[in-house]
């Protein structure tokens, strides 16, 4: 019994697959969908089938520029040159809404696999597009990402993420920025960018690239080089730290963060003048310890960005809890040193207005940072104090905002730093809340930090709770005995 294939109705068959498929020719026109594909983008065959794919669905263009909006383009044609698969890393592609709901974009997060389909002659006559919708896990990592970007942003840091093979790039508005682009101006692929570096560091750039891809997952990566601003025509100099990172199939992308330091060669460059031309011992000693300042907090925003992307991958909620902590305190002493080099005097320390901002870092993300109240009268530490004292007023100030006011009650937090008589000074911070309330050894911690740094400071911790509210204090002499 022979069997009639041209009977065998392909077209059901697809549509009914119980997977969301795409399949497209090789000028990028949609010929066919699953039905769970339309049911994954919202859409209808009479929507898209005929249809360019980035005709069919175009780009959210309030989202240019945006770290995660991909360049679904670029793999597509990859595979058309190459006969090859190609898996993508995760990219923002907003889904267009139906007129009779206004239209606009639902926000929509996918890992796309792109699959050749050959002809007899070995050409690519198709690609089978199956988009994973990865939406709820990108939201549900939301909130570390959004700190990750509170820390890049604060440490003038750029993200980025490069695949070698495709030459794909994305990166954050703050690279676009360094190069001279506006955001998103640059492109999808990293071409542009590398034609933007100074031609005697390319090629040393070029070969670690070139080294990446034969090393294993995690390999520590380091890229310093000079870029020409586009705009201006200026020299920047870029320190670039990232890591090697594999998909499914192998295939190496790497990621990293960077940093314009420009300033950092201009001061070194100041201080080799300094010493050649024998300025006074004490101007020597100032511009000398302003560029330890300089170098201590890069070193340290380095640190908090390298924790921040570790944390990323933790899964383990006391784990992420522990990072979050660690970086909360490395930020804390690297706010100390940024504002030491900034000074006219690099050995003291505004205290009010280091604690103003301070405090200002610290309720960026909270509901709480219009009611959190800084009374500091003027005073002038030197470091060696302030470094102790911002560890402190980091852990009260972040418990205060974490747990004094259960979820829907609000009220006030107090940070004040003034004299408590006798050649004292009182650090205290105070809330009318329920009091603290967090886990016991996130607590134990805490504290014995700030019995640690109070000790530093040769002073004392006093807990004063009270029926409503409670306030800590730091009882210290107002100047070392050393």
């Amino acid at each position: 019994m022979s069997f009639d294939l041209s009977q065998t109705d392909h077209a059901a068959i697809l549509a009914g697959i119980p997977q969301p498929y795409l399949v497209l020719d090789a000028d990028l026109t949609i010929v066919a969908a699953t039905d769970a594909y339309l049911r994954t983008t919202d859409r209808t065959r009479e929507d898209i089938v005929g249809r360019h794919i980035l005709e069919a669905f175009p780009e959210n263009p309030d989202e240019v520029g945006a770290v995660e909006q991909g360049p679904l383009e670029v793999s597509l044609r990859h595979v058309l040159r190459t006969g090859e698969p190609h898996e993508m890393a995760v990219i923002q592609y907003d889904i267009p809404r139906p007129a009779s709901e206004g239209g606009g974009f639902h926000q929509r997060y996918w890992t796309p696999v792109h699959t050749p389909v050959k002809g007899a002659d070995g050409a690519v006559r198709y690609i089978v597009q199956n988009p994973m919708d990865v939406t709820d896990s990108v939201r549900r990592t939301r909130e570390a990402d959004a700190r990750l970007r509170v820390a890049l942003h604060a440490a003038d840091l750029g993200s980025w993420e490069y695949e070698p093979e495709t030459d794909i790039w994305r990166r954050s508005a703050t690279v676009d920025a360094i190069f001279g682009f506006k955001p998103g101006e640059g492109g999808s692929v990293a071409a542009p960018f590398f034609a933007l570096m100074h031609p005697d560091d390319l090629p040393a750039v070029t070969k670690a690239v070139r080294d990446a891809l034969e090393s294993p997952d995690q390999t520590v990566l380091r890229f310093d080089y000079r870029v020409i601003d586009r705009t201006s025509g200026e020299t920047r100099h870029i320190a670039s730290r990232g890591e090697v990172l594999r998909t499914s199939n192998g295939k190496p992308r790497l990621i990293g963060v960077m940093m314009d330091v420009s300033t950092d060669r201009l001061r070194e460059a100041a201080l080799a003048d300094a010493v050649k031309v024998q300025e006074t011992l004490l101007h020597q000693k100032d511009v000398l310890l302003a560029e330890v300042n300089h170098r201590v907090k890069n070193s340290l925003q380095l640190v908090v960005s390298a924790l921040s992307l570790q944390a990323r991958r933790l899964t383990d909620p006391a784990s992420k809890v522990a990072f979050d902590q660690a970086i909360s305190r490395v930020r804390a002493i690297t706010s100390v040193h940024e504002r030491l080099y900034r000074t006219d005097n690099p050995l003291v320390v505004d205290m009010a207005d280091y604690l103003e901002g301070l405090c200002a870092d610290l309720a960026a993300n909270s509901e709480l940072r219009d009611l959190l109240r800084v009374e500091v009268q003027p005073l002038r530490m030197k470091t060696e104090r302030a470094i102790p004292i911002a560890l402190i007023v980091n852990e009260l100030v972040t418990n205060a905002l974490k747990y004094a006011y259960p979820e829907g009650t609000t009220g006030p937090i107090v940070l004040s730093l003034h004299p408590a008589g006798e050649g004292l000074l009182e650090l205290a911070v105070a809330d009318e809340g329920i009091g603290f309330s967090g886990d016991a050894s996130t607590h134990g911690l805490g504290t014995r930090l700030v019995k640690t740094m109070a000790a530093q400071l040769e002073g004392r911790v006093e807990i004063q709770p009270a029926e409503r509210g409670y306030r800590t204090a730091v009882v210290f002499p107002a100047e070392a005995s050393q």
